[in-house]
């Protein structure tokens, strides 16, 4: 009996200590981010983006970013690479090349 109520008076403790601590220390709030907005583009005709890939080139996967940037991944004519395009003003701004092109070894450390 004794046992049970030293126990709830330390539980009650704790649990007081702990709401002291968060009041005390408050975490910063969660920050929602928006939704991505959809970009409608104008109606007209804007023609074709020439990406100057090799024949047998294919998009193996896309990723949209932040800032209407397009993380899009290519195989095949060559290494794997993955080229960032920005989207709004219809320009690769970075290619980044996966593998060693055939026949190279690694670098010497």
């Amino acid at each position: 009996m004794i046992g049970m109520g030293v126990l709830l008076a330390a539980g009650s403790l704790v649990l007081v200590g702990v709401l002291v601590h968060r009041i005390a220390h408050p975490r910063p709030a969660a920050i929602a981010r928006p939704a991505a907005e959809p970009v409608a583009l104008p109606a007209g005709d804007y023609g074709e983006l020439e990406l100057g890939e090799p024949a047998g080139t294919h998009v193996t996967g896309m990723v949209r970013q932040d800032g209407g940037l397009l993380a899009v991944a290519l195989a095949g004519g060559g290494p794997d690479r993955v080229l960032l395009w920005d989207v709004q003003h219809r320009r690769i701004i970075a290619r980044l090349v996966l593998n060693a092109a055939a026949g190279q070894g690694a670098p010497a450390p």
